[in-house]
């Protein structure tokens, strides 16, 4: 029973350091301190940044990074409206475990189709649509077909498909 490795995921962006990454719906923060490792976030002119509708998560996870020396910014935000932020203002997006909560997902795409720069990449990690005692309920999970089309629909082209363990789905977008 293999589960996901969030270390494993952003490694297969290859991230460039000291881009701008944006992890939408960040939660506890797993994929932005794998982030802040490759990013090197002190060395160089990148930026970091959570977004998450819980503000003690998004504490959480500034504290967390400060602690090992990174610096994260946080903005609270609810995934289900518009984000305010400029157009192509960042050169990754991280969209972990966060759509099937989601009643406005094709929004969400559309904003990341929004905000992604040009030449930015996008991680999107899902649970599998099977039925298991982790994670949502069956109902609440996102189709992966579905998801494709999705985000096919709002202008992203699959890159690569990623072994996500055995409760995950995964995929790396371009534009």
């Amino acid at each position: 029973m293999a589960f996901l490795s969030p270390r494993q995921m952003i490694d297969e962006l290859n991230i460039k350091p000291g881009s701008n990454i944006t992890d939408l719906g960040s939660g506890s923060g797993a994929y932005i301190y794998e982030a802040c490792k490759v990013n090197k976030i002190n060395n160089h002119n990148g930026k970091i940044l959570a977004i998450d509708i819980d503000k003690v998560k998004l504490d959480l996870v500034r504290d967390t990074a400060k602690v090992g020396g990174f610096i994260v910014e946080t903005m609270i935000a609810d995934l289900d409206k518009k984000l305010i932020l400029s157009d192509y203002s960042t050169d990754y997006i991280i969209l972990a475990n966060t759509l099937y909560m989601l009643d406005n997902r094709e929004q969400l795409i559309g904003e990341c189709s929004r905000i992604l720069s040009p030449s930015g990449y996008l991680l999107f990690v899902e649970w599998h649509e099977k039925d298991s005692l982790l994670g949502p309920t069956k109902d609440m999970r996102v189709n992966k077909e579905n998801a494709l089309k999705m985000f096919k629909d709002n202008g992203f082209e699959l890159k690569k498909e990623l072994s996500a363990g055995d409760y995950h789905y995964a995929f790396i977008f371009s534009k």
